[in-house]
């Protein structure tokens, strides 16, 4: 082997032969020209069939060139900044980012380890303790606030997020009004809207409804991103056997299909602009008549999600970190492991619900610490094998001989740190060390690291002035 030979052998996940993904997109066409889209937002509609799509009332029938041509012009890399305006993440290819889960009405209480209804103030210590997470790259607010106003605490989420945390945010917004007043606020904190525009720290998270349906308060908070250029995650979730049909493949192809139609509104409306897709799919439980969040069949989905996106060019959303344990015991730690492990080898971009028990109903920072480690592991995991000169090492091994040791050599000094993954939660001790310890378990040990990152990180400040016109802005109130 040659001394300069170089080779990276990265691990991945994937699932689907070329002619299955184009098996699954020539489906996908027939059902939009035969079954249509229900669209509710009449500027959508009038964009559809200006680009040559059939209106009937407000089924759209989607013809095949209007697909392509609006895959032409969706970007494959979304660029996203965090609040002072520096790169932070960049959403194409095989990129895996992760962050917190999103609006849980309940919370495992820090201090007495109850589950309880959220308030505002879960909503900001999430935020902080992600902040001081470094494997933990968006935020999203893990807490759905009880003590504010129903009707404005999107507004509230979004500032407290804002004021505890420098890294992107990925928000939801109850109406296209709550959309503009977050808007309002993230230029606050960036300066001006022409500076958020091209520097985004914001990604808006927004539905549709399976089978085929694009609700106007959707279609309005989508088509206003784009027109602000404001990255934007659109999707739905198909429920087999519920909102869909009761077998995988025929649950991902209608909402592969779904997809194409939102992708072809937004694109309409800006053309380039940003846009992060989700094909995702769940089956209906029917003894418990849930839809779990960990099965194999959501796992799969999720390969065909990132491998269909790679087919059209365009940047993913996912889930991981997330399942149905309603505390943090082994199920949850299962979960946590396979999920976030699968996510990264699969390559999705956007990967949210860190944090999350219950399928979302509660939220928990030792959860969100346990997944911060496990993230690190998987990086390192993916990362793969270094089969340079330099990592072979065949002139360290013949040196040190067949009876040496490498201990106390140049070549472990100068490796050893980044080859290896050393943990910071997990431990690796012995039996009578771990006892000497405190016989601590892992959730100990979360619960202790989330309790020392909340009391010592101090997340870069906003500025009293920015942080007054931001709860201003959240609370409604006029402008003296």
């Amino acid at each position: 082997m040659k001394n300069d030979f170089f080779l990276r052998a990265q691990p991945r996940v994937s699932l689907l032969e070329q002619a299955q993904k184009e098996e699954i997109h020539r489906s996908s066409l027939r059902l939009l020209q035969r079954n249509g889209v229900v669209v509710h937002e009449p500027q959508a509609r009038l964009l559809l069939e200006q680009a040559g799509c059939t209106v009937e009332g407000k089924r759209v029938f989607i013809p095949e060139r209007v697909v392509h041509q609006v895959l032409q012009t969706v970007p494959q890399c979304v660029e996203i900044f965090d609040r002072a305006g520096m790169p932070a993440m960049s959403l194409q290819e095989r990129k895996a980012y992760f962050g917190t889960g999103s609006d849980t009405p309940n919370v495992i209480d820090f201090e007495s380890g109850k589950r309880r209804p959220a308030v505002l103030e879960d909503v900001k210590r999430a935020a902080r303790l992600a902040d001081g997470l470094d494997n933990v790259d968006f935020i999203m607010s893990l807490g759905l606030a009880s003590d504010c106003p129903v009707q404005r605490t999107d507004r509230y989420h979004f500032a407290a997020m804002m004021e505890n945390s420098s890294k992107p945010i990925m928000f939801t917004a109850w109406s296209l009004d709550g959309l503009r007043d977050i808007y309002r606020m993230a230029a606050v904190a960036s300066g001006d809207a022409e500076r958020l525009q091209h520097r985004p720290f914001l990604i808006h998270y927004a539905m549709a409804i399976a089978p085929f349906v694009h609700p106007a308060d959707s279609l309005q908070k989508v088509l206003f991103c784009a027109e602000k250029r404001i990255p934007v995650e659109y999707h739905s979730v198909d429920i087999g056997g519920s909102t869909a049909p009761a077998t995988l493949a025929g649950s991902f192809v209608q909402g592969n299909a779904r997809m194409l139609s939102g992708l072809a509104i937004h694109q309409l409306k800006s053309p380039g602009a940003p846009l992060i897709v989700d094909t995702s799919v769940v089956f209906l439980d029917m003894h418990t008549m849930t839809s779990p969040y960990m099965t194999p069949e959501v796992l799969l989905a999720s390969i065909m999600n990132k491998e269909m996106a790679l087919y059209y060019g365009v940047p993913t959303f996912a889930k991981a970190g997330a399942g149905d344990a309603k505390i943090l015991d082994q199920q949850a730690g299962v979960e946590i492991g396979m999920t976030i492990f699968n996510e990264y080898l699969i390559g999705n971009n956007l990967i949210h619900d860190m944090g999350y028990l219950e399928m979302g109903m509660t939220g928990s920072l030792e959860s969100v610490v346990i997944c911060d480690e496990v993230v690190s592991f998987v990086k390192r995991f993916g990362r793969g094998v270094d089969f340079s000169a330099e990592h072979l090492a065949l002139e360290v091994i013949e040196e040190v001989g067949p009876s040496g040791n490498y201990l106390t050599h140049d070549h472990t000094l100068r490796h050893f740190r980044e080859e290896f993954w050393f943990a910071e939660l997990m431990d690796h001790n012995n039996y009578d060390s771990w006892a000497k310890g405190g016989s601590r378990s892992l959730s100990d040990r979360a619960h202790e690291r989330a309790g020392r990152i909340l009391e010592q990180h101090s997340p870069p400040a906003l500025g009293k002035k920015a942080v007054d016109e931001i709860y201003r802005i959240a609370a409604g109130r006029q402008r003296e």
